[in-house]
């Protein structure tokens, strides 16, 4: 593994950066605090900016260190979404990757491209042999951001989750190996 740390890079549309503690207003206003953004993540939609702001901080403290992943996703400009690198094991040379984005921007090829860069990224600098990613069954959007992106539906893992609303939910995950990425 040849860890980087989070480095900025660009597609035709985005910039993937770094995260500021001045982001925190954006982060909360384009998802961080949307209800339907959140229906899909592990997370609920936050009621303050306050708790954004300690979120901030938590994620922009790791920057200085080579095996931390996080980048904010810059479209037109605007801080729109975000994408990291979660669930890594070393030893096996795979991680996971999770995103978010808001629903301003949704439809608009956004995040296959920056699924994209990410993943290319990873395997090309970093070195990973295998990026999985998994999503609820009922999040078609995420799940045609993780096809689109070349990754194979590799099972369901049914009641694997807990939705907000009580109810278990099935999983699907993902996977791609270096070899398969064009």
């Amino acid at each position: 593994m040849n860890h980087v740390g989070t480095q900025e890079l660009t597609t035709k549309r985005l910039t993937l950066r770094k995260l500021k503690l001045e982001d925190f207003h954006d982060i909360f206003n384009n998802w961080a605090g949307d209800k339907e953004v959140a229906k899909y993540t592990t997370w609920y939609a936050h009621q303050s900016e306050e708790v954004i702001q300690e979120y901030v901080k938590m994620v922009v403290r790791p920057y200085n260190e080579l095996n931390y992943y996080c980048w904010g996703i810059e479209y037109q400009k605007n801080l729109v979404g975000m994408i990291s690198v979660i669930q890594v094991d070393e030893e096996a040379e795979v991680c996971g990757i999770g995103y978010v984005l808001s629903k301003n921007y949704w439809n608009l090829g956004l995040m296959n491209e920056a699924t994209n860069c990410v993943v290319a990224f990873l395997f090309k600098q970093v070195g990973y042999r295998r990026i999985i990613g998994w999503c609820d069954v009922a999040n078609t959007a995420s799940s045609l951001v993780l096809s689109n992106v070349g990754m194979q539906l590799e099972g369901t893992l049914r009641q694997q989750i807990v939705r907000k609303d009580g109810t278990y939910g099935d999983e699907y995950m993902y996977g791609i190996l270096k070899d398969e990425m064009t």
